[in-house]
């Protein structure tokens, strides 16, 4: 029976990659092919500074290992559970890297800073990396006072090193890698 759920599982997690593909990429790289009049792949910072992406990727990949580690087997005690399902890995590990780092990172945050100092800029794109967090939040029960808070502001203080990351990297690869990571890890301690 476990095979046949499996097997049901891997066309709703395709359908669902495809859909957020579909409802986040897509119109972004229609919106710079079109009205920004450039190539999408450059413009978001998926085609150059590829091994500054992958250095900064590394060491901060380690550091967030490191980190999990240290606080989940030594502090709270909890076990690892790789047991992911190929849904999770996909959609929650693989695709949320990247295409809330196209959204939010490569699109937002370069936007916005044609109008603010990078600071500015990377606050406004974490706060509305936050917005999109909330559902989540809500399915998870968390959208009560205090418990709300804390999800807010992991998420607020991620969205700031996200983009401080590819600021200094000036590559899209270093935030979806490390996005990426970070999702694997809550992902197998939580």
């Amino acid at each position: 029976m476990q095979y046949l759920d499996l097997l049901d599982s891997v066309p709703r997690a395709i359908v669902s990659a495809f859909i957020k593909i579909g409802i986040w990429v897509l119109p972004i790289l229609f919106f710079v092919k079109i009205i920004e009049k450039s190539n999408p792949i450059s413009y978001l910072g998926l085609r150059n500074h590829f091994k500054s992406g992958l250095k900064w990727a590394g060491w901060f990949s380690l550091a967030l290992i490191a980190y999990f580690i240290l606080l989940n087997l030594t502090l709270l005690k909890n076990e690892i559970e790789l047991q992911l399902g190929f849904n999770e890995l996909l959609n929650t590990v693989l695709f949320v890297g990247i295409i809330e780092e196209i959204v939010f990172r490569g699109f937002l945050l370069r936007k916005l800073m044609d109008s603010y100092r990078f600071w500015i800029a990377n606050t406004i794109s974490s706060l509305l990396f936050v917005s999109i967090h909330f559902p989540y939040c809500f399915y998870k029960g968390l959208f009560e006072f205090p418990s709300i808070l804390s999800p807010i502001i992991t998420v607020f203080i991620l969205g700031m090193i996200f983009g401080f990351v590819y600021r200094k990297s000036h590559s899209l690869w270093s935030v979806i890698i490390i996005h990426s990571m970070y999702n694997f890890l809550v992902s197998i301690f939580i």
